[in-house]
């Protein structure tokens, strides 16, 4: 393209949760940031939504939550998961002041962080695809720069991709997806006013699947079914039967009654089996990163997905103000932050069975300290194997069930 090419300290591909905040912070430390996406904002995203303490208090930091909080009545609710009739329930320990929980619709949360970015300084330019880099990625030819859809070039010391599980960026960089994993269940979302009111996150576990029920903000609420990979096909109105049928299975915990005196807003959304592969793609590499999921993707039955976009995006944004300007560390602080999540993440998408699930909750909700570890690996402040289920608590748990059981 003729004439003088654009030039900024980085272009960030993705203007999301998982790039606003990088773009956030670079900005601030003087930096010329640049935020492409190819669809303006708000636009609506697949997601389940849940935002723990540690997210919470992250949105704080960065005057998002403020953001939201003019226009919108945020929702602090409790977290509560019932296993075949054994339900731990409560709040978290605080982190930032926060002891509970928030579900917040993407069209919301994510022009609050938009508006933090821009607030700080970074451009953005919306409506244009990124087709194309300016350099391999490699040591003998950095990333410097992205080519748009109409061939226009825009130069950058650091090319971050921050746009989703089909990272366009990953793809022109020519990296495999690594650490493969699936589950079992598919999801089938729908949003909802006029629901009962209820102050917690709950999960009702049986072996047919699972169903979330809770509130987001303002008047809204969300229910979100797990259940066999066959049963989300069909066209909307297959579905929406589909959705009330299963609904029966949990009629003592969420009476389907109670959809004939609510609105639903939308149709219902599905998120396939195949959608919900796990994998990891390499982190960084020569004036370029993949931020979120477009560099690691685990299953979103443990809603972790919002939490890791923001806090990769905040470790870049450090190492990259650093004092070498470089981001060595960041695959390895990844992957670390990953560590028994990841697997956690798609054990808890399978079918629970009861030989095997109905001791372990049974003996979570009977031990408190349980129910609260558990709680807080969801915000990350332990591990889900290493501090949670651990071999001392599974031998009690599993020696504790009657030998006709």
């Amino acid at each position: 393209m003729a004439g003088r090419r654009e030039s900024y300290d980085a272009v960030v591909v993705g203007a999301r949760v998982a790039g606003t905040p990088a773009a956030t912070r670079l900005a601030e430390a003087g930096w010329k940031v640049l935020l492409l996406d190819r669809e303006p904002p708000p636009a609506d995203t697949l997601s389940t939504h849940a935002l723990f303490p540690n997210t919470l208090a992250r949105l704080a930091e960065l005057g998002a939550l403020e953001r939201i909080e003019r226009k919108h009545r945020v929702n602090l609710v409790e977290y509560a998961i019932r296993t075949f009739g054994h339900e731990a329930a409560g709040r978290f320990t605080p982190i930032g002041g926060f002891d509970r929980m928030a579900v917040i619709t993407r069209p919301v949360l994510d022009p609050a962080l938009l508006g933090a970015a821009v607030d700080a300084g970074a451009e953005t330019r919306f409506g244009e695809k990124v087709t194309g880099l300016l350099g391999a990625g490699t040591e003998e030819d950095p990333a410097r720069g992205v080519v748009l859809e109409s061939g226009e070039e825009i130069e950058a010391r650091w090319v971050l991709g921050a746009d989703g599980r089909v990272s366009t960026v990953a793809r022109l960089l020519g990296l495999e997806k690594e650490r493969q994993m699936r589950s079992e269940m598919a999801f089938m979302f729908t949003y909802w006013r006029g629901l009962p009111a209820s102050g917690e996150f709950k999960i009702d576990v049986i072996e047919e699947g699972s169903l979330v029920w809770s509130p987001m903000e303002d008047d809204l609420s969300i229910l979100i079914l797990g259940l066999h990979p066959d049963l989300t096909r069909g066209d909307q109105a297959q579905r929406r039967r589909t959705f009330v049928e299963m609904l029966d299975h949990y009629r003592d915990w969420f009476h389907p009654a109670w959809l004939q005196r609510a609105e639903q807003v939308g149709g219902v959304r599905v998120a396939p089996e195949t959608m919900l592969r796990g994998f990891f793609r390499q982190g960084a590499g020569p004036g370029w990163a993949l931020i979120g999921d477009a560099g690691h993707f685990k299953n979103p039955s443990t809603a972790q997905g919002i939490s890791d976009a923001i806090e990769q995006s905040l470790r870049v944004a450090a190492e990259l103000t650093g004092p070498e300007e470089s981001l060595a560390g960041y695959e390895a602080y990844r992957d670390e932050r990953a560590r028994e999540h990841y697997e956690w993440s798609f054990d808890f998408a399978r079918f629970a069975r009861p030989e095997t699930a109905g001791p372990i909750f049974r003996g979570l909700a009977a031990d408190p300290q349980a129910g609260q570890d558990l709680r807080d690996a969801l915000s990350r402040q332990l591990r889900p194997k290493a501090d949670v289920f651990t071999k001392e608590r599974l031998g009690r748990w599993f020696s504790a069930v009657p030998a006709h059981s």
